[in-house]
């Protein structure tokens, strides 16, 4: 029986897939997905909620228009793909893909 990290369950939840698959997702998600309630967090940071059917799928760090965001870099977890948003080469917040 294999020991180690993936037998703790650390392992990635998900199979890859490609960047495209992985743009699709994320711009569909995109199109539906309105803005919450910003916020700002005890560093000074700016937080506005990413929301889809009622449930947080990712972040803004900016206020920048949904439509205007490109999709970026991205990496998995355990809840699924990390898929970074782009706004003029800046890193403006985050999507997950599950």
């Amino acid at each position: 029986m294999p020991f180690g990290w993936r037998r703790r369950g650390f392992g990635y939840a998900v199979e890859p897939v490609d960047y495209e698959t992985i743009k699709s997702k994320a711009k569909g998600l995109l199109s539906e997905a309105k803005l919450g309630e910003p916020w700002v967090c005890g560093c000074g940071t700016k937080h506005i909620p990413i929301v889809v059917d009622g449930q947080i799928v990712g972040e803004l760090w900016k206020d920048v228009e949904l439509s205007d965001v490109d999709v970026g870099s991205y990496w998995y977890s355990r809840r699924g793909a990390k898929v970074q948003l782009v706004k003029d080469g800046e890193v403006v917040g985050f999507v997950w893909i599950g």
